[in-house]
């Protein structure tokens, strides 16, 4: 009897060349039969921020199309990012999606989509990054290449 594949974890990272500017996203899925899918993509006009989000909403689309049940930790190197979803969105919804300095929260599109697809199934990780972390340098790579409209082959 063959064994379910599931999603054992989950790199994201974004790029951008300037800020704002051209900007790519990529993301790495590992299974628990140590296959990999990789998946990325390309804004002509964004922000870093936006493309480190944008990663990690095609990631947790990709999880909640499955029908995976386990628990899975998904890395990120933006610190942004896991502030954000573990920690100030749950006051920016209480301030109607406002700082705590009364101000519109930068990036809400996107917040508001990631808060929506955020579940319990995901524990989330900060990784150093450029610090020879093999799922976070190859998500740096196909991030990298999109927003530089550069060929790259991912799997």
């Amino acid at each position: 009897m063959s064994q379910k594949r599931t999603i054992k974890n989950i790199y994201t990272d974004g790029a951008c060349t300037g800020n704002p500017g051209p900007g790519g996203w990529g993301v790495l899925v590992k299974f628990n039969d140590n296959t990999i899918h990789e998946m990325g993509g390309r804004v002509e006009q964004t922000t870093n921020n936006r493309m480190e989000l944008q990663a990690t909403i095609v990631a947790l689309k990709l999880l909640n199309s499955s029908t995976q049940v386990e628990p899975i930790t998904l890395y990120t190197d933006s610190k942004y990012v896991i502030k954000g979803i573990t920690s100030w969105v749950i006051g920016w919804k209480k301030n109607g999606w406002k700082t705590s300095q009364k101000k519109p929260v930068l990036n809400q599109d996107l917040w508001m989509i990631l808060d929506r697809l955020n579940n319990q199934k995901v524990i989330w990780k900060h990784v150093k990054g450029h610090s020879g972390n093999p799922g976070n340098e190859r998500c740096d790579t196909i991030a990298r290449a999109f927003a530089k409209n550069q060929e790259i082959d991912i799997q």
